[in-house]
């Protein structure tokens, strides 16, 4: 177990963000977590409402672990995506089958997956016939384009299923044991990892209650399925993630917003404990990979329509998102990073209120801070 982080003061001019998030307790979320790094400072770190309401209540504290969902995509997939290639153990625009030979998209390219211009659709429910990793990476190997590659941006877990099986396979360890050794650990993020132990069960926060959700979002097809029906607590929510084992390059990690700071602190070049991802892989991935409005860089979202945080950070800020309401954005003009993580689906199926509200904090947060250069 990590050692919690002294309490940091909340000045005055966070009020409105505070406020924004404390308005969003029972509606958003059940309870959440806003932690804020600037300028080589966490000057704040807050904690609102419940981490459960079920079995038992329990109050949201800055050290409760929560399902990552999504963010493991640049948390743990893309930065090992990364020192691969800087090892010269890959490059980004080889051929997706020169790793996977039994994908056939001759055409896809390892910075198409990361830029998730692929093709590839979206999201396919795996699960409902297929189990355990070799299955479910050998659906999306076979899984037929939707779009002609680098053509358009599709947001998609079937390309970062592909990401995490390129990383084991080039890198000769499981993901989980990679991702500790090579991210997690280095970083001093104590707390995050996949597959995170029983004896942390106190700490972490629960997501769904059975899997509604992913039920409706497979329709007719999972009828016969065999659904999770418990609440979900201490195991991935994500059903392609579960059948995987729980490990995944698109899902899986669980972790702490002073966890997601410290990982922060790389991406804005501030890290003392040594060389994860150089400067230079740090400037590649956050340079846009694509056009248009829903700009992506290798992994992450950058300003435009898929930008979570809104319009008050500096144009150069990137950011992600997770579906248990879990977000993160890294602003290097201003120095700043923002982790607000909540449990959003613990409430239930509506999530549009935090899709709401998300960018209404950074906009506070921001507001509440200097707005001159980082530097």
């Amino acid at each position: 177990m990590g050692v919690a982080a002294a309490p940091v003061s909340t000045p005055g001019a966070f009020g409105p963000a505070v406020q924004l998030l404390e308005d969003g307790v029972g509606r958003a979320y059940p309870g959440a977590v806003l932690a804020v790094r600037f300028r080589g400072e966490i000057v704040l770190r807050r904690a609102v409402g419940l981490a459960a309401r079920t079995p038992a209540p329990r109050p949201a504290l800055p050290t409760t672990i929560y399902d990552l969902a999504s963010l493991t995509k640049v948390v743990a997939t893309t930065p090992m995506v990364l020192q691969a290639a800087a090892e010269g153990r890959l490059a980004l625009d080889d051929p997706l089958p020169t790793y996977l030979p039994e994908c056939r998209h001759d055409g896809v390219t390892l910075r198409h997956l990361l830029s998730h211009t692929s093709g590839l659709p979206a999201w396919i429910p795996f699960y409902l016939d297929a189990r355990g990793r070799g299955e479910i990476v050998a659906r999306a190997a076979a899984t037929p384009l939707v779009h002609p590659p680098g053509t358009q941006v599709v947001y998609s877990d079937l390309g970062f299923i592909l990401l995490g099986e390129v990383v084991r396979r080039t890198l000769g360890a499981p993901l989980d044991r990679l991702a500790r050794d090579r991210v997690t650990g280095p970083l001093g993020m104590v707390d995050t990892g996949y597959l995170p132990s029983p004896a942390l069960l106190d700490r972490i926060a629960p997501t769904e209650d059975g899997t509604v959700i992913e039920q409706e979002m497979a329709g007719t097809a999972g009828v016969r399925h065999t659904w999770r029906k418990t609440l979900i607590w201490g195991e991935v929510h994500d059903s392609n993630a579960h059948a995987m084992g729980g490990v995944s390059g698109h899902a899986g990690l669980f972790g702490t917003a002073d966890d997601l700071l410290a990982y922060a602190r790389m991406w804005l070049t501030e890290d003392p404990r040594g060389v994860v991802l150089t400067p230079t892989l740090v400037r590649d991935a956050i340079s846009p990979a694509t056009s248009g409005p829903a700009a992506r860089g290798l992994g992450w979202a950058l300003a435009g329509t898929q930008a979570w945080w809104g319009d008050d950070l500096s144009p150069r800020a990137y950011g992600h998102t997770g579906f248990t309401g879990t977000a993160i954005v890294i602003d290097p003009e201003r120095a700043l990073a923002i982790v607000l993580l909540a449990n959003a689906i613990h409430l239930g199926r509506d999530r549009t209120e935090i899709l709401a509200l998300r960018p209404r904090i950074a906009s506070a947060v921001s507001r509440a801070l200097p707005q001159s250069g980082a530097r």
